[in-house]
C-alpha cells in the first residue's frame, strides 16, 4: 500500500466542507408566547435571525436581525441551542443555525417587520409555534425550550433544512 503524497495546504483547506452559518432568536413575551416572523418566499414560519455575515460572529448576528426584522433592540443571553443540518436536495452544503435566548418583554411589546423582507410576525404559543415553525425550526424550538429550563445546550442534527 503506498501512501497518498502530503497536499499543500491550499489543497487541504479546499477540500474541507463549507457550511452556511445562521443564528436566530428564541424571544418570549410575559404571557409566554414565542415571537415568530413570515418571510412570504419561504412555506414556515422563522425565528427572528439571518445568516452571520463575513467579520461577524453568531451573538452579533443574532442581535442585529433581531433589530433589523423586528425594532427591537436587545442583548442575546445564553446559547439554547446548535442545529446542524446535512447537505441535502435543498442545501448543497452543510448549515449551522445558532439559536439565542432572548429573554422576555412585555406583552404587547410593538414589532415592526421590514417590507420587503417580511410580511408579519407573531406571538405565538408554543403549540401554535411548533406547528407554523415547521420540522426543522421546530426541532429546535424545543430543545432550545428544554436548555432553556435546565441550563444544558442542545445540538439538533437533522437532514431536514430550515435554513
Amino acid at each position: 500500500m503506498t501512501a497518498e503524497p502530503l497536499r499543500s495546504r491550499e489543497e487541504w483547506l479546499a477540500s474541507l466542507p463549507r457550511i452556511y452559518a445562521a443564528a436566530g432568536c428564541l424571544l418570549r413575551d410575559e404571557s409566554g408566547r414565542i415571537l415568530i416572523v413570515k418571510a412570504g418566499y419561504r412555506e414556515h414560519w422563522q425565528f427572528p435571525g439571518g445568516t452571520i455575515d463575513l467579520g461577524e460572529g453568531p451573538v452579533e448576528c443574532a442581535e442585529r436581525e433581531l433589530a433589523e426584522e423586528t425594532g427591537i433592540v436587545q442583548e442575546a443571553g445564553d446559547l439554547l441551542a446548535i442545529s446542524w443540518t446535512h447537505p441535502s436536495g435543498e442545501l448543497d452544503h452543510p448549515a449551522q443555525h445558532f439559536l439565542f435566548d432572548f429573554g422576555t418583554v412585555p406583552d404587547g411589546t410593538p414589532v415592526t417587520v421590514p417590507a420587503g423582507e417580511l410580511d408579519t410576525h407573531r406571538w405565538a404559543p408554543v403549540e401554535e409555534a411548533l406547528e407554523l415553525l415547521g420540522p426543522a425550526r421546530s426541532a429546535r424550538l424545543r430543545a432550545a425550550l428544554a436548555a432553556a429550563a435546565d441550563g444544558r445546550v442542545r445540538i439538533v442534527t437533522t437532514h431536514v433544512s430550515g435554513f
